[in-house]
């Protein structure tokens, strides 16, 4: 079992501003995202998950600028997505220096996109976002991109099936439900969907504590654990406080434990 990857996620709007929200609402402003990431590189996050929010909706890729400026603001690796509908874009990204970009909504339009992508470019430098939620009567379902936008709702093990079959080389499993609630990660999702995948899964979606990430890595061997609110906010508030290495420095020292454990 590798070590787990600990993932700021940070949320940019249409304007390049930082955001971010509860449950895919309720967007609070949060300052600039390249100064953010600049922080983040400084406290040598394993990665950086950086997603713009509008693109999709307004038919846009996230801007080739914005993605140039954070390659040159930080040294760890990055993954972006935000709108990329073609292997174009994709190359244009990777060609900035990111090691991966988020695919999402456009596979609503053509799966086919995640296959040619993957044979192109090769499967490591291919994320899938997932978002599930639960409907109206409890049933746990899963799309690519807002689920107001998707043209198809899937079982969450169909689509993460669909996904490896197609060349996925990670699934970020981001749980719109939990997003920004800080009442912890649907862990039996993550172990049914582990028993189900090979491919690497990150879990997003509810970190608000140190314990949350513990209880994840003793009952399923993820590969990534991102966060945004446990990340950005000080806890029990709103105040942006920006936090990652006391975390970092716990995992590492701990993490030997959570493997002992998980073999149990």
């Amino acid at each position: 079992m590798l070590y787990p990857r600990l993932i700021p996620s940070l949320l940019v709007n249409e304007k390049q501003e930082l955001v971010k929200t509860i449950c895919f609402k309720d967007r609070n402003y949060l300052g600039e995202p390249l100064n953010t990431a600049y922080i983040f590189s400084g406290f040598e996050a394993d990665e950086l998950l950086v997603l713009d929010i509008d693109a999709s909706k307004n038919k846009k890729c996230i801007s080739l600028d914005f993605v140039r400026s954070l390659s040159t603001f930080t040294k760890v690796p990055l993954t972006v997505g935000g709108g990329i509908s073609n292997l174009d874009q994709i190359y244009e990204i990777l060609s900035l220096g990111v090691e991966r970009i988020a695919l999402s909504s456009a596979l609503n339009d053509d799966i086919r996109l995640l296959n040619n992508a993957a044979n192109r470019y090769g499967s490591s430098s291919i994320s899938v976002i997932v978002n599930t939620y639960r409907n109206s009567v409890g049933e746990l379902m899963a799309c690519f991109g807002r689920p107001e936008f998707s043209r198809k709702f899937y079982l969450i093990n169909e689509i993460c099936k669909i996904c490896e079959d197609s060349g996925a080389g990670e699934l970020v499993i981001n749980q719109i439900d939990h997003e920004g609630t800080r009442k912890g990660f649907d862990i039996k999702l993550m172990q049914d969907l582990n028993e189900i995948v090979s491919i690497p899964l990150v879990a997003l979606g509810g970190c608000g504590s140190k314990e949350h990430i513990s209880d994840l890595l003793k009952r399923t061997p993820i590969s990534g654990i991102s966060c945004g609110t446990f990340f950005v906010y000080a806890p029990e508030t709103s105040q942006v406080l920006l936090n990652y290495t006391a975390t970092s420095t716990w995992l590492k020292e701990n993490f030997k434990q959570f493997i002992d454990i998980y073999k149990k």
